[in-house]
């Protein structure tokens, strides 16, 4: 899987900038004077030959958005821009605040600030498919089940910002596919539960940027009981 992004220059005439997303990357305004949007990883800075007063200076030396790679694709994660950060796709437009997280599977625009706008990329090997992908070609519930099962298995040793991203997969999932049964119920009330402490993770007393071991066997036994469901319902 390949993952970057591609600037959208303000100057017509200006060359797009790639910046690939093979770890952290940071994207802020350079506290010059001279407006100028980079992005920063391993070190490096990346003029993204845009000028923009809207976006955030870097904070206690932590860039005010970052993005990273993770297994379903980039993790973008609004550390405390002023103003919001927004990813669209061809559905629909997402706007993160700050302390908010997303994942972003398949290709989007992210804006931050007025004029900075970046093309997000995820390029997929072989014929891996997003979840939302899957259910848009007409998947059936119980393999779309399945498919979410095992990303929230691999979003529990991936990070918390990725369980989160997957938490609100499942339960847009389990609102479009109610069944009439008690198990159902049960797994949609566990699923906001989780949704709720999950949140409290990212940005509450007891912050952190990764699972323990309890939580990943916690959330391993939820995607069982989801897969589990939809597979009997679907015999």
């Amino acid at each position: 899987m390949k993952r970057y992004l591609l600037s959208d220059p303000a100057s017509e005439d200006a060359t797009p900038t790639r910046v690939p997303i093979d770890s952290r990357v940071g994207i802020y305004r350079l506290g010059d004077g001279s407006k100028t949007i980079v992005a920063e990883t391993d070190g490096q800075r990346v003029d993204l030959g845009v000028r923009d007063a809207t976006v955030s200076r870097k904070t206690e030396g932590r860039p005010p958005v970052e993005l990273s790679p993770i297994s379903r694709g980039i993790s973008v994660r609004n550390h405390g821009s002023t103003n919001p950060v927004s990813l669209s796709t061809n559905l629909r437009t997402h706007t993160l605040t700050a302390g908010d997280a997303a994942a972003i599977t398949d290709d989007c625009r992210l804006t931050i600030g007025i004029s900075l706008t970046l093309q997000a990329t995820v390029e997929r090997e072989g014929s891996q498919r997003s979840p939302a992908a899957e259910q848009a070609a007409g998947v059936s519930p119980a393999a779309h089940a399945r498919t979410l099962a095992n990303a929230l298995r691999a979003a529990s040793t991936d990070s918390v910002a990725e369980s989160r991203s997957v938490i609100a997969e499942l339960q847009s999932f389990l609102a479009s596919h109610p069944l009439d049964s008690s198990d159902y119920k049960e797994i949609n009330a566990r699923v906001e539960q989780i949704e709720r402490r999950l949140d409290s993770k990212a940005g509450g007393l007891h912050h952190t940027e990764e699972l323990d071991e309890e939580w990943q066997a916690e959330l391993a036994a939820l995607s069982d009981r989801i897969e589990g469901l939809y597979a009997r319902a679907s015999g």
